[in-house]
């Protein structure tokens, strides 16, 4: 109670700002503890081999809390896009359990078709976004093998600003990264609604998610066609993460700094951005307290809330990225 009550105190002011925060954050396994008869989440539950309890299951949910909280000393985010979320009652917690059910959150979640039954998510405040439409995009085949998550399409007024949103997480590199072409169709789909929209007169884009490959690579340069552009065939999706190659990342594997999560926007989402400080420059938002020491690397870890089979009691396995946005 103390902890939380603490919390309290850090969220900042509810005034309304013409510019708003975005974030997205692979929340790494959020499931609730009991068991989901119908998906394999054996592992976190209590009696799976991880050992998930509710104590560790509510430090989770408000070091999240703490992590949102945190970006801003005087607003909150607008808009938090998620991934790896179990079902309902965890963004029920989330929102209405912890230090941010003083912002009144809603959130948006349709169950998919992974077989680990982990979805994606989009947390908003409605008194800063109302929504027009919103579903599920079920982008590739039902079959087992293909089995991935949906992607979330969220179409709503941010203040004044109309704008057309879509939560990500792709399928994951595993066996041998047998999904590339996969993650290349998904990412093409997304393009091509894109492009279809923009002929009937949307304007405002915003991709946002766990891409489970880096911008340079080629799944996402060739599925979002971030290639070979002229008068005649210009381009629609600017990758806001194509800069921090060597030099900044959410996510590391085997020592290597990946930016695994991306931003891409349409130009007039690009030219609304705000840059203020660091973390709004290379989009990824990693204060000390989400921070692992590695005395074996000189990158700074995310503080993962397992490694293998042990609980290290951290937030995720992954760093948030965040932008700042003019909405009048």
């Amino acid at each position: 109670m103390k902890q939380l009550g603490l919390l309290l105190c850090m969220i900042p002011s509810l005034a309304q700002s013409q510019e708003e925060i975005i974030v997205f954050h692979n929340t790494e396994n959020l499931f609730y503890p009991t068991n989901a008869s119908l998906t394999m989440d054996d592992d976190y539950t209590i009696e799976g081999k991880k050992h998930w309890t509710f104590r560790k299951y509510n430090h989770k949910l408000n070091m999240l809390a703490k992590t949102y909280i945190s970006i801003d000393e005087n607003q909150m985010p607008a808009l938090i896009g998620l991934c790896e979320v179990e079902s309902d009652t965890v963004l029920e917690d989330l929102t209405k359990q912890t230090p941010l059910r003083k912002i009144g959150y809603k959130f948006l979640h349709y169950s998919s078709q992974d077989i680990r039954g982990i979805d994606v998510a989009l947390m908003y405040d409605p008194k800063k976004f109302v929504i027009d439409t919103n579903f599920p995009m079920p982008l590739v085949s039902s079959k087992e093998k293909d089995r991935t998550r949906d992607v979330l399409y969220v179409k709503g007024k941010l203040n004044k600003l109309p704008i057309n949103i879509y939560v990500v997480h792709a399928p994951s590199r595993r066996e041998n990264n047998i999904k590339k072409e996969l993650r290349k169709k998904i990412f093409n789909s997304i393009y091509e609604d894109i492009l279809l929209k923009m002929q009937e007169g949307e304007e405002n884009f915003l991709v946002m998610g766990d891409m489970n490959d880096n911008p340079w690579d080629e799944s996402v340069i060739k599925g979002f066609h971030l290639e070979f552009f002229n008068k005649d065939n210009p381009q629609l999706l600017f990758n806001l993460m194509s800069g921090n190659k060597d030099k900044f990342g959410s996510y590391i594997y085997s020592g290597s700094l990946l930016s695994f999560d991306q931003f891409l926007v349409s130009k007039s989402i690009k030219e609304r951005l705000v840059f203020d400080n660091d973390f709004t420059k290379n989009h990824v938002y990693n204060p000390e307290f989400l921070k692992e020491k590695d005395k074996k690397s000189r990158n700074n870890h995310p503080y993962s809330t397992y490694k293998g089979m042990k609980y290290m009691g951290g937030v995720s396995d992954h760093f948030p990225i965040i932008m700042r946005l003019k909405t009048n």
